[in-house]
């Protein structure tokens, strides 16, 4: 077996490795291993910025600096929280830290996307990236806390724990921001809500239930 090979080999051992085995690895040293790292989680915090912050220049810089802050901070990483939300954690202390007058801002996702792409109908189609817009919109409306909330559990899947560890506030504190995010998106959201079963998705199946059932998930 040659040199390329071997390598090809490591690099095929480390994409099997979860992300904390991972930072375990980078924190003691391993470049390739933070690499796979990088790989997984940009999409993700590059997604959260361009929510957070003005422009897509902006985001990607942050991104990036987000990126050499965990490579930094890792040899002192004490894994009180998961490797994802504590790059969640510091990505938002550099939104935060960002006091540019917010504007619009480029978005191109790909879980939105694939919103817009499904559906049986042309008309369904079109009903859905008119919703998306809608929805894109009105999420600059919300509070920055609010929209992070949500951003964090809808988009990106965290839980109420993970999520109060980013934004530093209670568990109880988000699911109040949820509730608050999820009834101000569905008023304005509401001409998406036809109160009669359809097979275009309605503002409360992308939003979310504006009670918020989570028991802590």
């Amino acid at each position: 077996m040659g040199p390329s090979d071997s390598a090809h080999r490591q690099s095929l051992d480390l994409s099997e490795l979860g992300d904390d085995e991972l930072a375990g690895a980078a924190a003691v040293g391993d470049t390739e291993a933070f690499d796979v790292l990088v790989r997984r989680v940009t999409p993700g915090l590059l997604r959260y910025m361009l929510r957070m912050v003005d422009g897509q220049q902006t985001a990607e810089d942050l991104t990036q600096e987000t990126l050499l802050d965990a490579w930094k901070g890792l040899p002192d990483f004490a894994f009180r929280s998961s490797f994802r939300t504590w790059m969640f954690t510091i990505a938002h202390r550099k939104a935060a830290d960002h006091h540019r007058r917010r504007r619009d801002v480029p978005f191109d996702d790909e879980r939105f996307a694939e919103l817009e792409a499904a559906g049986p109908l042309p008309s369904d189609m079109a009903e859905r990236s008119l919703l998306i817009d809608a929805l894109r919109a009105e999420l600059d409306n919300l509070p920055a806390t609010s929209r992070a909330a949500w951003w964090l559990k809808e988009v990106e899947g965290l839980t109420l724990e993970e999520i109060g560890q980013v934004l530093r506030i209670t568990t109880g504190s988000v699911r109040g921001h949820l509730q608050r995010s999820r009834k101000f998106l569905l008023t304005r959201l509401a001409p998406w809500n036809p109160g009669k079963p359809t097979t275009t998705p309605t503002a409360t199946t992308i939003v979310g239930n504006a009670e918020g059932g989570e028991a802590g998930a």
